[in-house]
This record gives structure tokens, sequence and C-alpha cells, in this order.
């Protein structure tokens, strides 16, 4: 156990080993109170240590053993044994351990790592081990295309990149036109059903899981759902299933982990809630931990599992987040800043008059595996769960415009300085969720929201019934030019009955759906048949082909400009129609003589999206 000289008295408990307020000695105690017969019970064992090396402000390894046939305690500090304390025996432990407290009120150090061992594992002075761990720094990653949002004065550097139109940050002027959502252009039910006993039951509101995430495996999609643990009416399950379109899903038969006594299911994990699968693209990142599972465990907190195929997964040896955040988290891997990003529910955060406000935060790390950091709260916000919230102030808010419910964020794979985030909608006056909406980032901290119309909206009828809440899952797909993503639509209010909401026939009828979205389609800059233009600010370029993804019944026409927004001889408005992910644009001038130099475009729409 590695412990650092700023360790404060804790507090007696029944059982507890402290130190003292002088760091002079550690105290072995036990205090209790019995009943029948009543006996009070009040042991101290004290256990000499060196005060001077505990008071230097660096770390130290601390270590403890009891060998039964001595009836001898020896602790050992940096791998000397110090002088022993008087010997005593202890009792065998009375009914079950539920659980162990490490440090607890007034502890105001740290600990990196703890070790509890079954058998003597030091009998002399010996060298200090250095760390248990398993996991080893991984490269410092490479960042081979900087986010345009952190660029430097001057040009941008633009470079051969792609450029979707989600906002202006490209744009210095416009005139006429506007930054439009668009919502899938097909959705599909799916017959995604669940009929098993440890998936989610419709007592509870909804026979739709919560689904942690929707992967592509090339020639087949993947799926981790949960039934909802507590909030299902039963014991956790995490479970999997795979689907060839995404329409028609089967669960095969794993044989991993038993439900009632058979193994014949598709659960994969049974400590876990809810949480995000992702497929790690992180370079170095080994083979048995290229999938990971960031999940919130009940009254635990967040913890990371790893695996190598989806299926059978092992928990990271340490918790990442000591949060209980009331729900999933969202987590992926940023190529362009060489981090990994993630955002969770904060109950109460920044509104402390409504300590039930559903506010997201968002938080960084440099590696899953290891414990998250964040800004330690001197209030922490407790609510009902046995960890306290993270709401504190944490970590940083991100500005929603009103409650949601998850965020449901995401890095574009498509083409860089992108991050989609799909949050779902919360009213609380109507205790419903009526749709998802659009949120775009160029960096992950700042994001712009477009509230109106919902990505996903409700009031809309399937097989004859009115959806009530419509609400966005985790994970992208691309076939071709066209994106597969997934969400959840549902015929109840918020947990209907269980909350007193309306439920319609128990919430049997809910439904997974397959969207069906335009590559890069998600946002677009708009004009109508009165037409519209945008310039760009300076940037220069690499390459000799400039292509656009566009819809235009009418026109988009393109010119070149100088520094002084004169048009370059040989590339004057040049005329881009149709409908088209990669429409070239040409100019009786060849645009490789213009590589690396300073110039604007000059766009001009008529009638016409232009997508990127």
């Amino acid at each position: 156990m590695l412990v650092p000289a700023g360790i404060a008295l804790a507090p007696a408990g029944a059982n507890a080993l402290l130190i003292d307020a002088g760091r002079a000695q550690f105290v072995l105690a036990s205090r209790s109170k019995l009943n029948a017969p009543k006996v009070d019970v009040n042991v101290q064992l004290a256990i000499p240590t060196v005060p001077a090396t505990l008071n230097d402000g660096g770390w130290h390894h601390v270590a403890f053993t009891y060998t039964a046939a001595e009836r001898q305690v020896r602790h050992y500090l940096d791998g000397k044994l110090q002088p022993l304390p008087e010997k005593g025996g202890f009792l065998p432990l009375i009914a079950q351990l539920t659980s162990m407290r490490v440090a607890g009120d007034g502890f105001t150090g740290l600990m990196d790592e703890v070790r509890i061992s079954g058998a003597v594992r030091y009998a002399a002075d010996f060298a200090p081990p250095g760390s248990f761990s398993r996991h080893r720094p991984l490269p410092e990653p490479v960042i081979t295309t900087p986010l345009l949002a952190r660029a430097a004065d001057g040009p941008i550097a633009v470079g051969d990149r792609k450029h979707l139109f989600v906002d202006g940050i490209l744009l210095e002027k416009q005139e006429g036109v506007t930054f439009r959502v668009n919502p899938p252009v097909e959705r599909e039910a799916t017959d995604f059903r669940n009929r098993f006993p440890w998936e989610p039951s419709p007592r509870f509101g909804s026979t739709i899981p919560d689904v942690c995430s929707i992967w592509d495996e090339g020639d087949k999609l993947s799926m981790l759902y949960t039934n909802g643990g507590m909030w299902g009416g039963k014991p956790h399950a995490v479970c999997y299933a795979e689907s060839s379109d995404g329409l028609q899903w089967t669960k095969p038969e794993l044989g991993l982990h038993a439900w009632d006594g058979s193994t014949r299911n598709n659960i994969v994990l049974r400590i876990a809630c809810q949480g995000t699968v992702i497929k790690d693209p992180r370079p170095g990142v080994a083979d048995p931990e290229r999938y990971k599972f960031v999940a919130w465990c009940m009254n635990r907190g967040f913890y990371v599992f790893t695996s190598g195929d989806a299926k059978r997964w092992q928990r990271n040896e340490t918790i990442a987040l000591p949060f209980d955040p009331d729900g999933s988290t969202e987590v992926f891997w940023d190529e362009q800043t060489g981090v990994y990003r993630g955002f969770f529910r904060a109950l109460g955060a920044g509104h402390p008059e409504n300590r039930d406000y559903r506010a997201v935060v968002r938080t960084t790390t440099a590696d899953l595996l290891k414990p998250w950091s964040f800004q330690p709260s001197p209030a922490p916000v407790w609510h009902v769960f046995a960890s306290p919230k993270p709401s504190g102030g944490e970590f940083p808010i991100i500005a929603c415009g009103g409650e949601v419910y998850r965020m449901k964020a995401i890095k574009y794979p498509w083409a860089p300085d992108v991050y989609l985030a799909f949050p779902w909608r919360y009213k609380l006056d109507k205790n419903i969720r009526p749709g998802s909406f659009i949120m775009v980032s160029r960096d992950g901290e700042q994001w712009t929201r477009y509230e109106t119309p919902y990505y996903l909206e409700s009031g809309w009828a399937l097989n004859g019934r009115t959806v009530l809440e419509a609400l966005m899952e985790q994970g992208m797909v691309r076939r071709g030019d066209r994106i597969w993503q997934f969400g959840t639509v549902r015929f109840t209010e918020h947990a209907g009955a269980l909350y007193g909401g309306v439920e319609h026939e128990g919430g049997g009828h809910d439904r997974l759906l397959r969207l069906t979205q335009r590559l890069d389609g998600f946002v677009s800059l708009d004009a109508g048949p009165e037409g519209g233009s945008a310039v760009t600010k300076p940037l220069t370029f690499k390459g000799s082909r400039l292509t656009l993804n566009l819809a235009a019944k009418g026109s988009v026409r393109v010119a070149l400009l100088d520094d002084a927004g004169k048009v370059i001889p040989g590339y004057g408005s040049s005329e881009a129609t149709g409908d088209s992910v990669s429409q070239e644009v040409r100019w009786t001038s060849d645009l490789a003589a213009l590589e690396g130099k300073p110039v604007r475009l000059r766009f001009e729409l008529k009638d016409a999206k232009l997508f990127a």
C-alpha cells in the first residue's frame, strides 16, 4: 500500500487501522457494543512507525502482516521492518463481510495501490515492489491532423481534409443562408424484441433494453444491451446480439454465464448496469483489450471492462471514477487530441436549487485503464445511492438549453474536426422524453445546439400507435454513401406506470429502429430559391480537386478569391448541380497551381443544400 505523508487521522470505527495525528504510530482498533450480553469492546494495538518518514511529503510503501501461529503483527515501512507491537489474536468474523471501506471521512491523503493477500508476503526486510498493475503506459499518440478549432492565427491550413458544414467555423461572412438539421432520410422498425426472462420486463415500462452500443464488425453488426438491473426488477445482465443488416437480430447461445441455473443464453456480464462499448482504435492497444465497455456499476461507480472479442469480459483492476451518475456514459477515443472523452449525467449540476435537474458533464483521460482525474469537491453531492453524484463542480458542464437525459456523443468517424451528440430532451412537467436533438462541436468541449427540428421526433404513428418518446442510441455504421444509426421509440411515458405515467399495454410495443442518414448529412448550409452566399476565411489547401457533397434542385456555384476578395482569374464561379456526395467542381485553370497559397472560397447557393 502506497500512502503519502498527508494521511490524516481517520475516525474510529468498529474495526479500523488508524494513524495518529502525529504519525508516530498506527493503531489497530476494535470497538463495538454487544447487546446480549451487554459488552463494550474497546481494544487498541499500537504499531510503531517512523514519523519523520511519513511527514516528509513523499510517497511510501506501507505493509502489515499477521502470522497466526506467532500471534504477531509486523509492520514494514519502505521495506524495513519496524519495532514489533505487542502480540495478540483475532476472533473469527461473525456474519458476512459485505463491504470494506478504504479511507473515509477525514482522510486527506492519497492512495495509489492497495493489495490484500491471504498469505504472509513479507517475512523480513525487502525491496519495495513496483506497481502491481498489469497495464503499462501506452505509446504517446501521434497527432497527424490537428484540430482546426485550435489552429494558429493566419490562413487556416485545411490541407486535404474533408470539411462538414455543421457550423460556421470556416466562414468569414454569409448572407441568405442558414444551417439546417437534416433528420434521417429513412426509419425502419427492426425485429429486435425481448423474449427471455433475463431481458427487460414490460412491467417496468418498456420491453426495449438499455442499448449500450451498436458497432460495425465488417460482415456484421454487434450490440451490447442490458436488462436495466434494478430498474428492470431483476439481477443485472448484459447481453450480446448481432445482425447482418441492422434489421434482423439474433441472440447466440454463448454458454458464459448462468441464469436460473442454465448457461443457454446470450449473457456476457452479470455485474454491470449501463454504459458504452468502443472498439478502441488507439494505436498500441493490446488485442485482449481492444474492446472496452465503460459501465456504471450501481452503488459502485464507473468501471472499465476489457475484452478481445466483446463477449468474454474482464473488469479492470481499478475504478475509473467514484461517482454514481444514475445512468450510462458515452466514451470515445479522440485521435485529434490524443485523449479519451467521456460524457455523463450529473443531477443538479449548475442548478443547486434543483438537485434532480438532469445536466451533462464532460471529462477527458489519457488512459481509460487508469483512474480518471477530476476536480475534488469540498461538498460532494449525495443522492439515493452509495456514491456521490458528479454534480459538485468536479467536471465542466455542457450547456444543453434545458434538461437532458443522455448526451449520446461521438467523434464522427468519416471526417476530422466533427463531434456529434444526440441528447434526449427531458420534459419534467410531462415526465417525458419527446425527442432527440442534435449538437455539434469542433473540439468536443464547446458545443452548438440545434433544438429544432428534433433529429428523432415523437408524435408519429408506428403500427397504429403514437410514439411518445424518441431516443437516439449509441453507434454509427457506414454502408457505402449511407450511415445507419439506431433509435428507440416508446409508446409509454418515462418509466410508464412505475412513475405514475401513461403506459400502453405494459410497453410491450416499444421498438428499436434502424435509421438511415446520408453520408455527412446531419447538418447542411442551405439556401432557398431566392439564393444566398457564404465566403470562407483565408485558407490553404493541398491537392488538385475540390469535391462537394450537395443536394441542389437549383445550383451551387464556387469561386476562388484572393486576399483582396477579388476573383482569381481562371477560377471564377463554377456551377455544380444535382444530388451527389462527391460532385467535382471544375475550373478552366488547374487547381493544383494554387496549392499552399492563401485563398477564399465563395459559395453561391440557390435552392440547394451543401453538406461538405
